[in-house]
C-alpha cells in the first residue's frame, strides 16, 4: 500500500495553527506552532522544518525523514552523526529505538537546541549528545573513521544550507566515516551530474542510491565501500526496520534507485 505523502517540507504560512513561542537570534526568527496533535517548528514562517506528534514524538511525520531512516538498512552503526536538529524528530526517533547507539547531533543555532528540549520533548539521554557548532567546522575537525552513519539534513528558512553543497563538506564527511560507513543526504534537488558536489560524491563513494521524495527533495544514500549485505539480506533488514519503527519503509525501500 502506498503511504500518505507528507511532502519534503510544508509551507508553514499556508497552514492554520496557534503560535506558542517565537524567538529571534542572529539568523532570524524561530517559531513554534500547534496544529491539532502536531507541534511545528518553522524559521521566519517559511517552510515547516519539523512536525512532531505530541502523543508520539518519536514517530516521524515527514516523509523525507522516514526515508532517511533507510540508512540503517545498509549499516549497523555503533556511532551515528546527525547534522541538523530542527525540532529533534530524527534524534528522538533514533535515540528511542536505538538506545545502544551513540548519537552525536550537530546544530548551528543554540535557540533551536533549547526549543527542541523545551517544546518538542527531545530526551536527555546519555547516548544522545547535542553540540552547537557549524556542521562544516565539526566535520572538518572530526576524527577520521569515527562514525558509522551520518544523516545530513541542513536547511535554512526556505532553502537547503549551502554547506551541504560544498565539496570540502563531502570530503570531510567521507573522511569521518568508518570503512563500512554510510552517509544520507537530504537534498532540495538532485545535484547536476557535472556539479562539484556530485563529482565529489561519485568519485569518493563506492555505492550510491537515490530516492525521489515525490513533492520535491531527493534523499541520497552513499556507502564508503560496497555494502556487506546481499540484496535479499538488505530486503530482510528493511522488513526488520519496518517492524521496529512501524513506518511504511518497505514502500520507500522499493523506490531506491542505484546510481
Amino acid at each position: 500500500m502506498k503511504p500518505i505523502l507528507h511532502g519534503a517540507r510544508v509551507n508553514a504560512a499556508t497552514l492554520m495553527g496557534k503560535e506558542l513561542y517565537r524567538v529571534e537570534d542572529g539568523l532570524g526568527s524561530i517559531v513554534v506552532t500547534q496544529r491539532g496533535e502536531k507541534r511545528v517548528l518553522s524559521f521566519d514562517m517559511g517552510l515547516e522544518q519539523s512536525s512532531v506528534l505530541i502523543n508520539k514524538p518519536y514517530y516521524l511525520s515527514h516523509e523525507y525523514t522516514q526515508i532517511m531512516l533507510l540508512g540503517l538498512v545498509f549499516t549497523q552503526p555503533k556511532h551515528l552523526t546527525l547534522l541538523g536538529l530542527g525540532g529533534g524528530g530524527l534524534a528522538h526517533c533514533l535515540s528511542h529505538y536505538y538506545p545502544q547507539v551513540s548519537i552525536q547531533v550537530v546544530e548551528i543555532r543554540q535557540a533551536v537546541i533549547d526549543i527542541a528540549y523545551e517544546w518538542f520533548e527531545l530526551p536527555r539521554q546519555s547516548n544522545l549528545q547535542v553540540s552547537c557548532v557549524n556542521a562544516l567546522k565539526h566535520m572538518r575537525q572530526a576524527e577520521a573513521g569515527h562514525t558509522d552513519l551520518i544523516l545530513s539534513d541542513l536547511y535554512e528558512s526556505t532553502v537547503m544550507s549551502e554547506v551541504q553543497a560544498h565539496q570540502s563538506f563531502i570530503e570531510s564527511c567521507y573522511r569521518a566515516l568508518s570503512e563500512g560507513g554510510w552517509i544520507v543526504f537530504n537534498f532540495h534537488e538532485l545535484p547536476a551530474e557535472d556539479s562539484a558536489v556530485m563529482e565529489a560524491i561519485t568519485n569518493l563513494f563506492s555505492e550510491i542510491y537515490i530516492c525521489d521524495v515525490f513533492k520535491g527533495n531527493w534523499v541520497m544514500f552513499c556507502g564508503k565501500s560496497e555494502s556487506e549485505y546481499s540484496k535479499p539480506e538488505l530486503t530482510g533488514r528493511a522488513r526488520d526496520l519496518v517492524k521496529k519503527v512501524e513506518m511504511p519503509l518497505m514502500y520507500y525501500f522499493k523506490q531506491l534507485q542505484r546510481l
